[in-house]
């Protein structure tokens, strides 16, 4: 039961490598974040209860200096994310600074022997505390109490600081379409399982500060299923993200590849054609890179170049405005550049700069492929628009 959630987190990180190591570059940031938390929240489960000593003392500060590497990894996680590779600078090597120093201060409890840990944490667990179990006297540098202080507070710090530079990068438009549903789901991860942990540890130093014990651990005999229950929660929570665990690719999941296998198996090719082409998922994702990014504003832009940005077969693509939108995509790409052209036109961009110099910069070739598709959306000229609008100089 202790050690389900450690098997939760092994299969998670097997997918996770098995999916998304060749398209995904920052996979090593989060399986490192997943190792990092779940040793963690481990912890916090054998504290709390009277079994499992010997693991317990394998784990108890050993594992310190890792846990504070929890808030630089996620910041490192999602820049790499955003920038399509894996981000390794010297900023990080020095964000690793305070867990080289946390291991040096644990150099006095890494010297005693094994039976001996494993009597100090079973006398923690059963709350018998006395002068040779007291673990503020293994801090070579300073006490272990204030070590466990500054490693939930250290990582709360950078979790922050990760969400400020989310924030700046989304309103900069910087975050590609493709990539948003990732960030948005880890975002949605850490705030669901990883900041309740963090926050818990915050509330059990304060529960326990000033005392000669364990800061993670409840002072008073508790039932351990409520700290069970949150060792589950990092791997559970992933399963309601499937994007971030199978990637972009909808059909990657096992219960689609199930779903996938029985339709090739009992419907018909031109059936799937049309099931697939109605996927309400593609369209969205093709609307919101549309709004957002604007690539029609771009002269070549093809059905294939949406394909290749979003990750979605081409075929998918074009069943969407064909069989969903029921227009062509080359009409449906005429319609948005005519929408800002409208626009340029209200701000009076016509004033400054000739027709043919806002056609260019709606995306089409020429003045007279504007002034066709123009007039089959509102059946006249662009002039003879502006005149009727009163917008005429």
């Amino acid at each position: 039961m202790i050690l389900t959630s450690v098997i939760l987190n092994v299969l998670l990180c097997i997918l996770l490598v098995n999916y998304q190591w060749k398209d995904q570059k920052a996979i090593p940031y989060l399986i490192a974040l997943i190792f990092m938390v779940g040793i963690r929240q481990l912890s916090i489960l054998l504290f709390n209860s009277v079994t499992s000593s010997e693991f317990l003392a394998i784990l108890f500060l050993h594992m310190d200096p890792f846990a504070c590497l929890v808030g630089p990894f996620f910041l490192y996680y999602l820049r790499s994310v955003l920038e399509g590779k894996l981000v390794f600078d010297r900023i990080l090597i020095l964000l690793c600074l305070p867990s080289l120093v946390f291991l040096i201060n644990l150099m006095p409890y890494f010297q005693i022997s094994f039976v001996e840990k494993i009597v100090m944490v079973r006398a923690l667990q059963h709350h018998v505390f006395h002068s040779e179990n007291i673990i503020n006297y293994y801090g070579l540098l300073f006490p272990i109490k204030f070590q466990q202080v500054s490693i939930p507070i250290y990582n709360l710090f950078f979790i922050g600081c990760s969400f400020w530079y989310l924030y700046k990068r989304y309103r900069a438009n910087l975050i590609k379409i493709k990539i948003l549903k990732i960030v948005q789901s880890m975002v949605s991860i850490v705030l669901i399982a990883i900041t309740p942990s963090v926050l818990l540890l915050l509330y059990l130093i304060y529960l326990n500060y000033g005392k000669p014990e364990l800061l993670y651990r409840f002072p008073i005999n508790n039932s351990p299923e409520y700290f069970y229950l949150n060792s589950l929660l990092m791997p559970l929570t992933f399963l309601f993200f499937p994007k971030l665990v199978y990637g972009l690719n909808p059909n990657a999941s096992l219960l689609n590849q199930v779903n996938s296998y029985l339709k090739n198996h009992f419907q018909k090719p031109s059936e799937l054609i049309i099931l697939e082409s109605k996927n309400p998922t593609d369209l969205e994702l093709i609307m919101d890179y549309l709004e957002k990014q604007k690539p029609y504003l771009k002269k070549d832009l093809s059905l294939h170049d949406i394909s290749r940005e979003l990750n979605i077969p081409h075929l998918r693509v074009s069943g969407c405005f064909n069989k969903q939108l029921n227009t062509s995509f080359p009409e449906f790409r005429n319609r948005l550049r005519i929408k800002h052209a409208i626009e340029l036109f209200q701000k009076k961009a016509h004033f400054q700069m000739s027709i043919e110099g806002i056609a260019t910069l709606c995306g089409f070739k020429n003045k007279s492929s504007f002034y066709s598709a123009f007039k089959a959306e509102y059946g006249t000229t662009p002039i003879e628009w502006i005149k009727k609008e009163g917008l005429y100089i």
